[in-house]
């Protein structure tokens, strides 16, 4: 049998992807509990590192500012906003958690038959393990932001060091934090594609990913860091799509120049900054349903076929010469 490789990898994921928009929808709602892999921890790393420069801080722990009198009409307004955050919060979650569960469902089943289905069917077998996915969202963040923690008070500690063996182990805990990142959302990844595709519980589904990426550690970080170089990609074309977006907004531009209306200059920037949110949303749920419909095939190939490290390919091949 020919050995799956990532370059398959990489078009199985674009073919499911492209022949399927639905699962765009499901990356956008999906991407709310966040990407798998590196992409999900960079942002969160840079913005640790510019508010620790500048010794700002309390970006862990967000204030909020009431004006509230005491009085009961501003009790039940306060309660009131409570009321509707805290039902906005759960409906996104449900829509995001259940959403990643039926790309996963979909995607799977699109590489075994590669035929369209309606979403019910995926949809429902998330709903069946919808807790399970959930926990595992929950575990997932925690971990995350336990060792951002972690980090932060390293980088706290050693930002302004100018003693070479402090920076040096500055520089060992952000390559320890990065690749404990990546290991904690490819356990992640590989537990909810066994609890959806398997239909496993959450113990069994978690030694089931611990059993693959045990015996596939090489090929999973590799493809981790294929991924990331992805997210090169994606910034280069969110910021040619701000370029394109604002294309029309020449012609408002021009038109204000001509007739001094500030209106149409507005009106011009406004649409530029419109489409290009729309241009940013559309990409986003291609690109999170991309990466995730990239590990559910990498986790069923392991799962029955394997795929060999291109790293242990490569020296072999150098050193076979």
């Amino acid at each position: 049998m020919k050995e799956p490789t990532y370059r398959q990898t990489l078009s199985h994921a674009w073919d499911v992807v492209w022949h399927n928009k639905s699962l765009w929808v499901l990356g956008l709602f999906s991407v709310l509990l966040g990407q798998f892999g590196f992409s999900d921890i960079f942002g969160k790393i840079w913005s640790m590192t510019d508010v620790s420069a500048s010794g700002q801080w309390n970006f862990l722990w967000p204030t909020f500012k009431l004006n509230w009198s005491g009085d009961i009409w501003s009790t039940l307004g306060v309660v009131w906003l409570v009321g509707i955050f805290l039902s906005l919060v759960i409906f996104f979650i449900f829509l995001a958690v259940t959403s990643q569960g039926a790309l996963i469902s979909y995607a799977a089943d699109w590489f075994k038959s590669k035929k369209h289905q309606k979403l019910s069917k995926p949809w429902g077998r998330s709903l069946k393990h919808f807790w399970s996915i959930f926990l595992i969202n929950v575990i997932r963040k925690v971990l995350l932001v336990l060792s951002l923690a972690v980090f932060g008070v390293t980088l706290n500690y050693f930002i302004f060091s100018q003693n070479l063996p402090q920076g040096f182990v500055l520089a060992l805990s952000l390559v320890v934090i990065l690749f404990l990142s990546l290991f904690i959302s490819i356990i992640s990844i590989y537990t909810l594609c066994s609890l959806v595709i398997d239909g496993k519980g959450v113990r069994a589904a978690t030694a089931k990913a611990w059993n693959i990426f045990s015996e596939h550690t090489l090929v999973s970080l590799e493809v981790g860091f294929l991924l990331m170089l992805l997210n090169c990609l994606l910034v280069i074309a969110i910021a040619v799509g701000a370029f394109f977006a604002f294309l029309p907004a020449i012609l408002f531009w021009l038109a204000a120049g001509i007739t001094n209306t500030l209106v149409l200059a507005s009106l011009g920037f406004g649409l530029g900054v419109f489409l290009w949110l729309v241009f940013i949303v559309i990409i986003a749920g291609f690109f999170n349903a991309y990466t995730t419909s990239a590990w559910v095939f990498l986790f069923m190939k392991m799962h029955k076929e394997g795929i060999a490290s291109r790293l242990i390919h490569f020296f072999k091949h150098m050193f076979s010469k």
